[in-house]
């Protein structure tokens, strides 16, 4: 018995150094082969999410140009672009509150169309004031560059000892400023910057080579411009001056450690500061007070929706590129620099893992080891993600999917081994769930046997409802066979569609249909797929409606709900008795969307939500404010119209005549709203909104709404 125990033992030894070197090659492979670079700078964005992060800069403000400012400024007539004087004002009231720079992140690159005095009248601001930063754009195409490049270089150019980094990143022209800015200017920085690979902004190339010389990032450009000091000089993978030490990766790119999302630094409104310069001067109360300003490095961009400088960071889809580069700045004031973990080191604890996973496996062994299998799993997967975000709030580094992956698939052999040789986990699991749950979610949960526990987790979800108007009466005239047999034809055809589009249907309810984007699985592009899922279904009904017509069967009406938000997804019910579903207010103001259509005579009815995180990719309207019951505050809801350009220009003229009659309403200019909703219906003779609003602005006009009403909608049924 001895003897055979130690045969075993050693057995499994032998076995387990096979499963570790091949779980590590496996890894290496894949990490050399670069299909894990998306997930990895994916992983680095739940970091960024949820990993607690420093506080902003005081130090560091933004001053914005938003939709409020251009709006203010456009009732006093003056419309974007904005004359360059006008921030003349937003430049002498830095200086009049002792603000420390004044630094811009809006390209001046052609004369103004106000004319030369307009320039003029920029430049003496900013150079009275000695502080001001403009920007240049330095570009990969190979094309003339300005004729003010000399001064520029002369003005912006850092002197950069040793040896750059290996693969750093080439230009071949410069934009730059207007001359008389270029002069004006106290130094001048980059705005050049590219996201990776997926759209986000992570790194930032903080020098920038260009004719010989080093040219800085616009918020390194400021920094040094007021810290004189040690010389640069690039050493052992960084930009160092002194004993700071500014941590680059092979293309000289900085990672930016972000400081919250968006609006983390203090802002303060362009339209504001100018008038509180303006007031100053006639001896008022400025709206901004002095002391907010005093010693700040002002960064001043634009932030408006049209104005095209969104961008998407790992803490927020929408963030103003103008906070980018502030908070550069703010990490090079703070000196808490993102530094990464050695590979090396990396490479030392994942081996670490895989050696104790792959044995924790062989060795308990069995039904009563899956449990503590399982339980090492999850232990492992916390300490090694623990130790990642430990490492991440102290300015470190570590990749969390490499190891974590090289963990889980050494869970993964050595659990298949143990199936093979002696074990049947993976079958006590099939087994025991098979019952329970649908074939993708066991496939789920064999991947990640951490969730086998009655409970769930936030997710942010899209939620799906329809429901069928006129299906009683169908059923009215046909036998209970034959509804039955329509029904299933019904539901076959949306339920194709959803599963076509990626999305997982929860459950049916007579002729409605629950279904949701998002999860198991992360979804980027749900709120796309869960509206593209809707349009689609939209027509296919109309091909059911031409077969009954046909068989002189009444039409059904099919109505959809569509609301992106927080929710819990996960295994809910009884300890014997459970299922993969969502629960939450999420799906509780879909379902609330989908009935409010009867109100608007709409088929496809979007939250304010879901619009926003189909980025452009869709065609909608908005309908109206909405106080659904059991919500306090009132939702904007938008008609999912066509998939973008695909608007017929009839839709087109229709959604903009009703947007104007929207207006117009709310301003309780009803006379004129009905006109625009009458004009919406030249263009759109069957729009139920503009019938609706019509019908509403004649009853307004006739018995006025109460001097307290808000233009919202509150339905007294469902």
């Amino acid at each position: 018995m001895a003897i055979f125990a130690v045969y075993t033992t050693r057995t499994k030894l032998k076995a387990g150094a096979v499963l570790i070197l091949a779980a590590m090659l496996l890894v290496l492979g894949l990490n050399f082969s670069g299909v894990l670079t998306t997930y990895r700078l994916k992983t680095l964005d739940l970091l960024f999410r949820h990993a607690p992060l420093p506080k902003a800069s005081p130090q560091v403000v933004v001053v914005t140009i938003d939709q409020p400012d251009l709006d203010f400024l456009k009732t006093q007539g003056v419309t974007w672009p904005w004359p360059r004087q006008l921030y003349g004002p937003l430049i002498d009231y830095c200086r009049r509150s002792g603000a420390q720079a004044v630094i811009f992140d809006i390209l001046y690159t052609e004369a103004s169309s106000y004319g030369p005095e307009d320039d003029q009248r920029l430049a003496a601001a900013a150079a009275g004031a000695g502080n001001v930063i403009f920007p240049f754009f330095l570009s990969r195409e190979d094309k003339p560059s300005s004729p003010q490049t000399p001064e520029l270089l002369k003005k912006a150019a850092m002197s950069i000892a040793g040896s750059p980094p290996k693969d750093f990143l080439g230009y071949r022209s410069l934009l730059a400023p207007i001359p008389p800015l270029v002069a004006a200017a106290r130094t001048l920085g980059n705005v050049e910057c590219r996201p990776d690979l997926d759209g986000i902004y992570r790194r930032l190339p903080l020098v920038a080579p260009f004719q010989g010389r080093f040219l800085p990032l616009l918020g390194l450009a400021a920094y040094q411009a007021l810290h004189q000091g040690a010389p640069w000089r690039f050493q052992d993978g960084a930009l160092v001056q002194g004993q700071r030490r500014i941590p680059l990766d092979a293309q000289g790119q900085f990672l930016l450690k972000y400081r919250g999302p968006s609006r983390s630094h203090q802002r303060f409104s362009a339209a504001n500061l100018i008038q509180s310069e303006y007031r100053c001067l006639h001896n008022l109360k400025p709206l901004v007070p002095p002391e907010a300003l005093a010693g700040k490095w002002v960064f001043v961009g634009l932030t408006a929706p049209g104005l095209l400088d969104l961008k998407a960071s790992p803490v927020s889809a929408v963030y103003a590129g103008v906070e980018i580069h502030a908070t550069l700045l703010d990490n090079l004031l703070q000196g808490d620099f993102l530094r990464t973990v050695p590979a090396w080191l990396q490479w030392v604890w994942t081996l670490m893992l895989v050696a104790a996973m792959v044995l924790t496996v062989l060795f308990v062994s069995g039904m009563s080891g899956l449990v503590a299998n399982l339980g090492a799993l999850v232990l492992f997967n916390g300490l090694h993600v623990g130790l990642c975000v430990l490492a991440f709030t102290r300015s470190w580094y570590a990749d969390p999917l490499l190891p974590d992956l090289a963990l889980n698939l050494s869970f993964a052999l050595a659990a298949i081994y143990s199936y093979a040789t002696e074990g049947r986990q993976k079958q006590a699991i099939r087994g025991m769930f098979a019952q329970y749950m649908s074939e993708v979610v066991i496939s789920h949960l064999l991947q990640h046997p951490e969730k086998l526990k009655l409970g769930g987790e936030r997710r942010r979800v899209t939620l799906f409802f329809s429901d069928l108007a006129g299906f009683t009466t169908l059923s009215e005239h046909l036998d209970p066979e034959t509804v039955v047999a329509l029904l299933n034809d019904y539901l076959s055809r949306m339920t194709e569609i959803i599963l076509d589009e990626a999305g997982t249907v929860d459950k049916f309810e007579g002729d409605a249909i629950m279904a949701f984007w998002g999860a198991p699985l992360d979804q980027e592009e749900q709120a796309v797929l869960a509206c593209r899922a809707a349009l689609r279904q939209a027509e296919a009904l109309k091909d059911l409606n031409r077969l009954f017509a046909r068989r002189q069967l009444p039409l059904l009406n099919l109505r959809m709900g569509l609301h992106t938000g927080e929710a819990i997804v996960g295994n809910l019910g009884s300890q014997k008795r459970f299922d993969y579903t969502v629960i939450g207010d999420t799906v509780n103001l879909a379902s609330r969307l989908e009935g409010l259509n009867k109100f608007y005579g709409t088929t496809i009815m979007a939250s304010e939500a879901t619009v926003q995180e189909c980025r452009g990719l869709l065609e909608f309207r908005e309908l109206d404010w909405v106080a659904v019951k059991g919500r306090a505050t009132p939702v904007t809801v938008y008609e999912v119209m066509a998939l973008k350009g695909e608007l017929t220009p009839e839709q087109d003229a229709g959604r903009e005549k009703f947007a104007q009659g929207l207006q117009l309403f709310r301003e309780r200019a009803f006379g004129e709203a009905a006109q625009a909703f009458t004009a919406t219906l030249d263009h759109l003779p069957a729009d139920g909104p503009a019938r609706m609003f019509k019908d509403l602005c004649s009853q307004f006009q006739d018995s006025p709404p109460p001097d307290d009403w808000d233009g919202v909608f509150r339905p007294d049924k469902k």
